[in-house]
């Protein structure tokens, strides 16, 4: 029979700690109305900046994309630009999300998770990247903010088309 070392690891919860709690207390804390509030109010106030927030992160991403799309092979420049792209397209999911730009959040996620999941081959990129970039776009031009109805599932079936070209 097999011995096995077990060994009790007791984490710190940094949370407790940046509410000012004792991060070693065990009872079940509270937040404190007024710290929600003033969450509340920090978000109603970002959500008021969202359009032009996700523009400028829009053309952010359009520059590196430009910059990228212009390499024509694989190099670290390449794979760098392609990690900025991936940081840009989850901070426009995460506005987007917060400030009920569902759709573009849903194309920027989806942007995000090619970047970090797929094996990026050049003609692919070329597609599916402009792809995502261009609906990303249009429903920031449109100020189209649902995710549902017929724009949006418009949009969505033309990236999905581009997708399924190279799968």
């Amino acid at each position: 029979m097999k011995k096995f070392k077990v060994e009790i690891i007791k984490l710190t919860n940094h949370l407790k700690r940046k509410l000012g709690m004792d991060p070693q207390d065990v009872a079940e804390g509270e937040i404190a109305n007024e710290a929600i509030m003033e969450a509340d109010r920090l978000i109603e106030e970002l959500c008021s900046e969202c359009h032009s927030s996700i523009g400028g992160f829009l053309k952010a991403l359009g520059e590196k994309w430009s910059e990228m799309r212009e390499i024509g092979e694989d190099t670290p420049q390449r794979r760098a630009l392609s990690e900025e792209i991936f940081t840009l397209s989850h901070e426009i999911k995460d506005i987007g999300s917060m400030c009920g730009y569902n759709l573009i959040a849903h194309f920027a996620e989806s942007l995000r998770d090619y970047i970090e999941e797929t094996e990026l081959n050049l003609e692919a990129q070329k597609v599916i990247i402009q792809a995502h970039y261009d609906a990303m776009n249009l429903a920031h031009k449109n100020d189209v903010k649902d995710d549902d109805g017929p724009v949006a599932s418009e949009l969505k079936q033309l990236v999905k088309v581009a997708i399924k070209k190279y799968k």
